[in-house]
């Protein structure tokens, strides 16, 4: 029972997103606010441990409960294990490309970018590269929509934008 308090704190604060614990770098100037849908990941990585300290659990255990997790749609649990095994193995692109793909598919995409970065860090793949490239077409997209919708209609930029936008749209269903 001793072990069980820590370990649900520690869970729920891998979950709430917003926690931090010191000497985490993100490599992130700055993040995005709190409860925002796109935030980064949690600076929890120290922490997370949804299997009980006390087993040592193999990482070939982890990667497995992390796939199933993934392939339910348990997204915050698949998480967590991922975030478990990129702690345990902090040189292996594969936990950092799954994350990518995770918050890809949750819509995080600055999380994503930043996952696939970490990949690609540690191992120069096209996988995660191709990811990368596909996450930063939808920011890109994301940003001109943004800035079409706050540029004032008789501003060239206005203009400009719209057809930027047009064109990567067009690009993309090809």
């Amino acid at each position: 029972m001793r072990i069980r308090i820590p370990l649900i704190a520690a869970y729920c604060a891998a979950l709430a997103g917003c926690a931090t614990t010191p000497g985490i770098s993100m490599n992130r100037e700055s993040t995005a606010p709190c409860g925002s849908t796109d935030s980064m990941v949690p600076a929890t990585l120290a922490s997370v441990t949804p299997l009980a300290a006390a087993t040592s659990p193999e990482p070939d255990a982890i990667e497995e409960r992390a796939r199933q997790a993934y392939a339910t749609g348990r997204w915050d649990v698949a998480e967590a294990y991922y975030l478990q095994l990129a702690r345990l193995q902090p040189k292996q692109a594969d936990p950092w490309f799954q994350l990518g793909n995770l918050y890809t598919e949750q819509g995080r995409l600055d999380a994503a970018e930043w996952a696939y970065r970490e990949a690609l860090r540690y191992h120069d793949d096209v996988r995660s590269l191709h990811n990368l490239g596909l996450v930063q077409i939808r920011l890109g997209a994301s940003a001109l929509r943004e800035a079409q919708k706050q540029l004032p209609p008789n501003d060239p930029t206005h203009q400009q934008t719209r057809e930027f936008l047009q064109m990567l749209l067009e690009a993309m269903t090809q």
